[in-house]
């Protein structure tokens, strides 16, 4: 637990006020504010690390520390010719298939001319046999006339209907290897993306981590980006004192950074998961009284207000003995019912009144 050293003083000051030449004091009447301690770090919302998914030399850094950045901004290029030649290989091959698919296209064109061709044909060749049908009707001609007519008729017609067929064949599986260009094309210019990192949200570069020349690869993380403007207070707890923790509690806040200064800030999110290595929990807090000027990872300690009363009756916590006694009188010792407490001064609830004169253990 831990309380502003100012009010903390105060009441200190307060307590030996009330002394005697004797070494004796009386408890005193005023305010008592219980806290929970936590320390952690000042953090930028949104704050994340950037790690390219391409192995490449950094060609060239696009931002700089402190620069405001949007999202979907590139922040730097990465030379990865395999990937490049890729792309533009994919490419090449969805504007090739584009022209074979193409309904004019070379491909499909001489198709389609043979289609029609086929279907002229058989288009003759079934007139031609109905005719012969109707002279042999007639006694005119001769059977083989009739037979050479049919035949002609059937193989045209297989013709036609391979004709079709081919053609539509064709069509479809140019149309399927075009998809599929298409999506390997993307799937490169995804790979063009992987080259220039970029920003996933608005806000500034905290730290570039890597310099023109260096080797980038995807185990790395190449830059710091977070909220420009959005920081707040991500703070560890201790397992025993999670359960008196909730949202809306009051939060005072010193920085090493500014010293003895103390700042307000408001209990806003606890993560409900504990960190099993350390037995703390993380709780986060919005500042509703900042410093002039933030920067993530600042160290921060906290005190997080648990219960605040007016007029208690207190008593130095160096006065307490053995949990639960005082010393009174010469040689007395009293029994007390303790109640909220901070770092210098304990609630007594029963046991002694404000005359009662205490002896220091």
């Amino acid at each position: 637990m831990r309380f502003p050293a100012g009010a903390a003083l105060a009441l200190l000051i307060a307590a030996v006020g009330c002394g005697n030449d004797d070494g004796t004091i009386s408890p005193t009447v005023g305010p008592v504010t219980e806290s929970v301690y936590a320390s952690g770090f000042v953090k930028a919302q949104g704050q994340y690390q950037v790690y390219p998914t391409a192995t490449g030399t950094v060609l060239q850094l696009l931002v700089k520390e402190g620069d405001t950045v949007k999202a979907g901004q590139a922040l730097m290029r990465i030379d990865d010719r395999a990937s490049g030649a890729g792309e533009r290989s994919a490419a090449a091959q969805v504007a090739l298939l584009e022209r074979n698919a193409a309904d004019n296209g070379p491909v499909l064109v001489p198709l389609r001319d043979a289609a029609d061709q086929a279907r002229d044909k058989y288009l003759l060749d079934s007139t031609n046999y109905r005719r012969q049908q109707n002279l042999w009707a007639q006694k005119i001609g001769s059977q083989a006339e009739l037979e050479q007519r049919e035949l002609a008729f059937t193989t045209s017609r297989a013709a036609w209907v391979r004709a079709r067929k081919t053609l539509a064949e064709t069509r479809d599986n140019l149309r399927t290897q075009l998809e599929v260009a298409r999506n390997n094309a993307a799937i490169s210019t995804a790979g063009q993306d992987d080259r220039t990192p970029s920003s996933l949200i608005d806000g500034i570069v905290y730290d570039l981590m890597i310099e023109p020349g260096e080797l980038a690869t995807p185990q790395k993380p190449v830059a710091v980006v977070g909220s420009a403007e959005n920081l707040y207070l991500e703070l560890e707890v201790d397992e025993f004192d999670i359960r008196r923790i909730h949202t809306g509690q009051q939060v005072l806040v010193t920085l090493d950074s500014y010293g003895d200064e103390v700042f307000r800030a408001e209990v806003s999110r606890i993560i409900p998961l504990m960190n099993e290595r350390s037995r703390t929990f993380k709780v986060e807090a919005r500042f509703t009284q900042k410093p002039p000027r933030l920067y993530p990872n600042l160290t921060a300690e906290a005190s997080i207000v648990v219960h605040t009363k007016e007029n208690a009756l207190l008593v130095p916590a160096a006065y307490i003995t053995d949990g639960s006694y005082v010393l009174t009188g010469k040689d007395g010792r009293t029994q007390v019912k303790t109640g909220l407490r901070d770092m210098e001064q304990v609630e007594v609830l029963e046991g002694i009144t404000a005359e009662t004169r205490l002896r220091k253990p």
